[in-house]
């Protein structure tokens, strides 16, 4: 009997020598796989022919020690059977989940508190704008996607500075008009790469199978994979829309409105051809990745172009079953129905849109920073993300920045900044909006723009944070924004568990007052990872000054702990 740890992916194999024109629409594949009083039903895949036989497979994550049974069951004879394995005891903590007790932090499937170091979405080719391609030497906006080695370079380079979260916008990012490699896009068939048609009745087995060795590549790295589903930008950018492989003058399936935007045809549930084609796609890339511990779901990505919170447009078009709320509920709803494992699913990016981020659909909140704050100093972004998070932390589940505008593209002692501004606002912070190669050759993208003999800094800078973190067994997920316990006269932020334990940041010195209890205090240098020194810590109100007019970390934890 074969063995599977807990949570890891047992992976059946069916063949059949039947003839098919068409296996993706003639077969279906169900299995039931069945442990004491847990009973579970997952979708098999179709994965191409192998050595003259077409082959389907199926995936699963089994969630109790113990032995599993299962049986398959098709339309086709050849692919029924039946088998056993034994769950063996985990090798991982398994997928991310919201904090038991405290909404606002993630922690793993074993209940061990997780801390994030997220890079956001990882920089996506295409666009007209700036001179990134010039400066790399390429024309336009179609310049080479990434192949397989660029990305697992990429993630080796993450992996290495302790990077744990991705946020997938490849799916469905519309914006070049031809293919330059049909493993990186589409998720359907690829019938001509230079005008961006595909086969809608197909999919890209091309781009699955290097998509599966990506996730499992990922995974050995510790890195958590956000996969985007269904990303929507293109209903507000023609350039995008024109590109986009669902549109049917692309060989898609959506009418409408072809040469103009997809809004709203591509958030109508009443159009019952596109609801299936999409339900088909959704099932196939679930059945296929659904099982990895370390995939949430991001179905959609920069709502946040579309409304804003508070809106009071919003409640009415959200009754409207063609507005992307309806839309992503429908599908979160869908999925969760098919999902044993109940993995984290985000709306992607939801904006600030307030009935989209507060629906219980949304797990955890995909978003992008605030737009509307001055940029000409970087006082203004650290004090404009510090109350992005204070306002976020209302809706009670994690958030995380798909990517920020402040410390954008070279600016990397800011950007060190507002790690730690959102960390103490809590949040995981992601990277800026990069328009250029995630890697060329073995070197990142951005290390070739910017002239960076090594990675840029802003990698060492997170590995500080984390091992800061993992080092003083800190308590992160006992704490909130708190910056009310402060008094000061300076740009200083707070998080706290009050009495317990607290994070203080100085971005630029200065000096604040709180009441603490009586216990110990270090300032941590976060430039170069060292503690400055250490103090003993009485109780009641007394003042600290930072050292000197750098960025400083201020930890006090109390003697005695809750």
């Amino acid at each position: 009997m074969s063995a599977t740890p807990k949570w890891e992916v047992f992976e059946a194999t069916l063949t059949s020598a039947a003839e098919y024109e068409n296996p993706f629409l003639e077969v279906d594949v169900l299995a039931v796989f069945e442990h004491d009083d847990h009973r579970h039903v997952v979708d098999g895949f179709y994965d191409g022919v192998e050595d003259g036989r077409h082959v389907w497979r199926v995936r699963f994550a089994p969630m109790h020690e113990g032995e599993w049974a299962y049986t398959t069951t098709s339309n086709d004879p050849a692919l029924a059977a039946s088998g056993d394995f034994t769950c063996t005891p985990a090798v991982s903590s398994g997928s991310l989940r919201t904090g038991t007790l405290f909404g606002n932090w993630f922690e793993r499937q074993d209940g061990s508190h997780f801390f994030v170091a997220n890079e956001g979405w990882y920089p996506h080719v295409a666009n007209r704008s700036g001179n990134y391609g010039q400066a790399l030497g390429f024309e336009d906006v179609d310049f080479q996607q990434p192949s397989e080695r660029d990305w697992l370079t990429y993630l080796d380079i993450l992996s290495e500075h302790r990077i744990n979260l991705i946020v997938d916008m490849g799916q469905l990012y519309a914006r070049q008009s031809r293919i330059t490699d049909t493993s990186f896009r589409w998720p359907w068939k690829v019938v001509d790469a230079d005008t961006n048609r595909i086969d809608r009745d197909r999919f890209n087995l091309d781009y699955y199978q290097r998509m599966d060795r990506q996730a499992a590549h990922a995974k050995e790295k510790g890195i958590f994979f956000a996969m985007e589903l269904l990303y929507d930008n293109s209903v507000v950018r023609s350039r995008e829309w024109a590109n986009h492989p669902i549109n049917v003058a692309n060989g898609g399936w959506l009418e409408g409105n072809e040469k103009g935007f997809g809004w709203p045809e591509v958030f109508d549930l009443r159009n019952d051809v596109h609801v299936e084609y999409t339900r088909r796609y959704v099932k196939y890339t679930w059945a296929r990745f659904g099982a990895f511990w370390n995939v949430v779901w991001a179905l959609g990505g920069e709502n946040g172009n579309l409304a804003r919170i508070n809106d009071e447009r919003l409640p009415q078009a959200f009754v409207d079953p063609a507005v992307p709320g309806a839309w992503f509920s429908y599908w979160v709803d869908w999925l969760n129905r098919r999902d044993p494992y109940e993995r984290l699913k985000s709306f992607g990016d939801a904006g600030r849109q307030e009935v989209m981020v507060t629906t219980a659909y949304n797990n955890f909140i995909v978003t992008q920073d605030p737009r509307n704050y001055p940029k000409e100093y970087p006082r203004d972004w650290y004090r404009a993300m510090n109350a992005f998070g204070e306002m976020m932390w209302k809706f009670g589940r994690p958030v995380v920045i798909g990517e920020m505008t402040a410390g954008n593209n070279g600016h990397y002692e800011a950007e060190r900044r507002l790690y730690w501004v959102a960390f103490t606002a809590g949040y995981a912070m992601g990277r800026s909006d990069r328009h250029y190669p995630a890697v060329i050759g073995d070197r990142l993208g951005e290390s070739v723009k910017f002239g960076l003999d090594g990675v840029p800094p802003i990698y060492e800078d997170i590995r500080r944070q984390v091992e800061f973190v993992e080092s003083r067994a800190l308590r992160f997920w006992r704490m909130r924004p708190n910056d009310r316990l402060l008094t000061t006269d300076d740009d200083v932020f707070c998080l706290a568990a009050e009495d317990e334990e607290y994070v203080v940041y100085f971005p630029n010195g200065g000096t604040a007052s709180l009441v603490a209890p009586e216990g110990t205090g270090e300032w941590f240098n976060p430039r170069t990872g060292e503690s400055h020194s250490t103090l003993d810590v009485t109780a009641g109100d007394q003042a600290f000054t930072a050292p000197d007019d750098e960025d400083w970390v201020l930890h006090l934890r109390a003697t005695v702990l809750a």
